[in-house]
């Protein structure tokens, strides 16, 4: 398939140029590091487009000097998360300056979309979007407002969780559907905590305490870098439904160690562990991931979800 970085122009330029970057996603070793920028800022642009933004008078808006009502309130969470952003970009000799431009871009992003602000878990999202775009923070707000309005359902980051929270759902159907005798350890697990415990507090089941985290950080909390450009290029191609398939193939990768956990304090225990290797030394290579694992549960997805 012959194919440009940048899309030729008009509607079938830009989908055969579409087709050519999911078959590029797909191949050993991803979309190369320097076609990233522009495939992510394209799809943005492209968003922003249909939804007749005229985006230098959103810039002058969202990056304005002039102090609003909330930005004290705002910039005082933000700042609050600064330091736990993982991210190489903000250490060393640059760091300082490296989380202003964090948090311009954060706040940037809260005047934009004033129904959302900022939520924990953005500075982790906004760092990664900044090195990919090479510190322009213009072009970082563009990427940010395309991946939380554009490929994200509705609501996955408003106060109640909403589209979060269905995802989380669908996602529980699908492992009692694609993995059922793991997920029927963790209900055992669940049902034996629960006989346990005293008092009627509700414990949530056990698969959502890791993977809504999973989730709201797109992986970036538990995946080594390479293999979450690899998650992330193809959720910006294919939208939200690759995260579920991303989490089966990790649920996946872990049943072994998991399906010899006797109780639910245990398989905490156990997942901390076992989150702190997947972070630093990952589950299984990006590209097993991406082809054996990811794309096993396409069928199931589209079948039975969509």
């Amino acid at each position: 398939m012959r194919f440009s970085v940048a899309p030729l122009p008009g509607d079938s330029g830009f989908m055969q140029w579409h087709d050519a970057m999911m078959m590029c996603a797909r191949l050993p070793g991803g979309i190369p590091q320097e076609f990233r920028r522009r495939l992510w800022l394209t799809l943005s642009e492209k968003h922003l487009q249909a939804r007749g933004v005229d985006w230098s008078h959103a810039e002058r808006f969202c990056f304005n000097e002039w102090s609003n009502p909330d930005d004290d309130e705002l910039g005082d969470q933000i700042v609050k998360d600064l330091h736990r952003t993982g991210c190489s970009l903000f250490c060393g000799e640059e760091a300082e300056d490296n989380q202003a431009m964090l948090k311009r871009v954060l706040l940037a992003y809260a005047r934009w979309n004033k129904a959302v602000g900022y939520c924990q878990g953005f500075n982790m999202l906004a760092a990664i979007i900044l090195e990919v775009m090479e510190r322009q923070e213009s072009d970082a707000l563009k990427v940010m407002i395309y991946l939380i309005e554009g490929v994200l359902p509705e609501s996955y980051f408003a106060n109640n969780l909403r589209g979060l929270s269905v995802d989380m759902a669908v996602f529980r159907d699908l492992l009692r559907l694609r993995l059922p005798h793991l997920s029927r350890h963790l209900e055992h697990l669940q049902h034996d905590a629960a006989d346990l415990a005293t008092g009627t507090s509700y414990e949530p089941p056990l698969t959502n305490v890791f993977t809504m985290q999973w989730f709201l950080t797109l992986f970036s909390n538990c995946l080594p870098r390479e293999t979450v450009m690899r998650v992330w290029d193809l959720t910006f191609l294919q939208g939200d439904e690759v995260l579920l398939r991303t989490a089966l193939a990790i649920w996946d990768g872990l049943a072994a160690r998991i399906l010899e956990v006797h109780s639910a304090d245990e398989f905490y225990t156990v997942m901390g562990v076992l989150t702190q290797e997947m972070l630093a030394y990952g589950l299984m290579d990006a590209n097993k991931l991406v082809h054996v694992h990811m794309y096993n549960f396409t069928v199931v997805l589209l079948s039975e979800t969509y």
